[in-house]
């Protein structure tokens, strides 16, 4: 079977993401989704750095797919001697692409490296898809719009309920301009903490991309919860997830409320926040699913996260942090991402 050499060329927002490490990122990434990829090298071509790799027989749909949703990918080419075959792109995504990166908003995590850490975590779950996906430090929901897009189940929990609604209604907008079929749902849930009432609000959305889709049930399930992530198993079913994603806070914005103290305080720590959540994220997580944590390598060590998610039941997956995707994001962040399994 004959050899044929590939050429992917970087999205020019991808240096956004890990300025100089964005070549060792994406390299490790294609490595890391498919063992049929060879001879991955980044080359020059026309003074313009691509991705190369060597691929035996014809490309098939499944692996186009692949390709296509990596997140640096911007064009795909088939190189011809000297020149460059452009292929078709075809992620097949289940919604429009543009939904992850139309929302602008300070604090918000790049799409591109939030599809990067969706990527590592759909690769390491072995469940069939349609996945359940949770992050449980929402934000505006990049992360939920991402894996939507890749046809999954989307749900999040964000402290402030003004921004909880705010992705609500973004989506809702989005999908009434592009006329995908869907119903929205509201309500609010509640129950004792320590004798304390705590109250919040499920924002829901039920989206097929047509009218016939919706009768052959293709239909995914969007939801953002207004709360507080540490009481996230009396929010959710145990066993419920198949995949937990969050990209911790930098020590800067975070607000999570500590609701044991009085008068209540704000902690801007992040270990003591994953601390206090992991064994409710850990009770949501179907055995066998993964949890994706990106953080400050200046802030927590490695050492350190990987002894609490240890300390939680989980195995970090060591053939996976064979591949290096710690990279440098400003003066003040160094990001790294761990994957663990329970």
């Amino acid at each position: 079977m004959s050899i044929s050499t590939y050429a992917l060329l970087k999205n020019p927002s991808y240096t956004r993401v890990s300025f100089q490490d964005s070549a060792q990122l994406a390299q490790n990434e294609l490595a890391l989704m498919g063992s049929s990829f060879s001879n991955v090298r980044c080359e020059d071509i026309g003074g313009v750095p691509y991705l190369l790799f060597d691929y035996s027989g014809i490309l098939t749909d499944e692996v186009l797919v692949l390709l296509s949703r990596l997140s640096f990918v911007y064009a795909i080419f088939k190189l011809e001697k000297t020149h460059l075959l452009p292929i078709h792109k075809n992620p097949a995504y289940f919604i429009g692409e543009d939904l992850s990166g139309i929302l602008k908003y300070s604090g918000k995590t790049n799409e591109l490296f939030t599809r990067l850490m969706l990527n590592l975590a759909v690769k390491c779950v072995s469940q069939s898809h349609p996945l359940n996906i949770l992050d449980p430090l929402a934000g505006k929901g990049t992360t939920l719009f991402e894996a939507l897009m890749q046809n999954h189940n989307a749900y999040g929990i964000e402290i402030e309920p003004k921004i909880a609604q705010e992705s609500y209604t973004y989506l809702k907008k989005y999908l009434e301009t592009a006329r995908y079929k869907h119903t929205t749902h509201t309500e609010k849930t509640s129950f004792q903490i320590d004798k304390q009432k705590v109250t919040a609000i499920r924002y829901q959305i039920g989206l097929s991309p047509s009218k016939d889709a919706e009768k052959e049930g293709n239909r995914r399930h969007f939801e953002i919860l207004a709360g507080d992530t540490r009481y996230v198993a009396n929010y959710f079913k145990k066993n419920f997830f198949h995949v937990i994603i969050a990209d911790l806070p930098y020590g800067v914005q975070h607000g999570s409320k500590e609701v044991n103290k009085k008068p209540q305080s704000i902690t801007r720590n992040a270990l003591g926040l994953v601390s206090e959540s992991l064994s409710g994220w850990v009770k949501t997580l179907k055995h066998g699913g993964v949890i994706v944590l990106a953080w400050n390598l200046f802030l927590i060590s490695r050492f350190e996260m990987v002894e609490l998610l240890s300390k939680h039941g989980l195995t970090v997956l060591d053939n996976i942090q064979e591949y290096d995707f710690s990279h440098r994001v400003d003066q003040a962040i160094d990001r790294d991402i761990i994957i663990a399994r329970l």
